[in-house]
């Protein structure tokens, strides 16, 4: 791509990975239409290099580094999926940004998606903490942003009381992830129907799309599925597939491209 290109992608991760004493890899899970039972995108998963968890990774890393973690985690899923040839939309996560570091986070995604063979409409942002984005003001700024640069935005656990309610309405994302702690067993949970069928009359009433994460059996998605969730994803569906380096490193030799070094995972 003009002006930028995997060695600016690598340049870049340098800067990022430089002041982290971790390594990181991607695993990526399915995301299937309700309509058409076809798979119509995937979410990014980062995974250590022996296989950690993010919450196991996120604890070696230093509270002023987060921020890098993210942003090279961005970057490095994008091309990830780009390399492994991934369509439909790519679901990346926003983990640590604020109202102070969005106009970064943005333009370092909207860099990454020119180097790679994804289109900007197909990036969609997910944000699992409103309350961490400002005040209302700051909050509808995040979506009109990431709008300017061609991004879609999906909130992820917002919380389903009043705050996180009128916080939805405010940001008034394409997409609203219902997780698995939301979910769980909601064939026969009583409270939990009635909680997610709020969620979903007032997605209705926004124009916002749920997306139920977390399904892992037949009857927990067939009542979602009468309750009109239009997009699902869990372990039923399938679990995270696993990037191992090597086969990548064949797919880009194949593609005619270079290889994206993701720290120590390479060694």
């Amino acid at each position: 791509m003009p002006g930028f290109d995997n060695s600016d992608i690598n340049t870049r991760l340098d800067d990022y990975l430089g002041v982290l004493d971790v390594g990181i890899r991607f695993a990526f899970q399915p995301l299937v239409d309700e309509a058409s039972g076809g798979v119509v995108g995937h979410e990014a998963l980062v995974r250590g290099c022996r296989g950690e968890s993010p919450a196991q990774i996120l604890a070696s890393v230093r509270p002023e580094n987060l921020f890098y973690f993210d942003q090279a985690c961005r970057l490095g899923a994008i091309h990830e999926a780009s390399r492994l040839g991934l369509t439909g939309d790519l679901h990346i996560n926003c983990t640590e940004v604020d109202p102070e570091n969005l106009e970064s986070a943005l333009t370092s995604t909207a860099e990454a998606v020119r180097a790679s063979r994804f289109e900007p409409q197909q990036i969609v942002l997910e944000f699992n903490s409103l309350e961490r984005l400002g005040s209302p003001r700051q909050l509808a700024r995040v979506r009109a942003r990431a709008n300017d640069f061609g991004f879609r935005v999906a909130a992820d656990n917002f919380g389903t009381g009043e705050a996180g309610l009128k916080r939805l309405a405010v940001l008034r994302p394409e997409y609203v992830k219902l997780d698995r702690e939301l979910i769980a067993g909601i064939h026969g949970s009583l409270r939990r129907q009635a909680m997610v069928l709020g969620v979903l009359a007032s997605c209705k009433v926004l124009g916002i799309q749920a997306i139920a994460a977390g399904i892992e059996n037949e009857a927990e998605l067939a009542w979602l599925r009468r309750a009109g969730v239009g997009q699902f994803q869990g372990y039923y569906f399938g679990r995270p597939e696993l990037v191992e380096m090597d086969e990548a490193e064949n797919d880009f030799l194949r593609a005619g491209e270079p290889a994206l070094e993701l720290s120590a995972c390479a060694a």
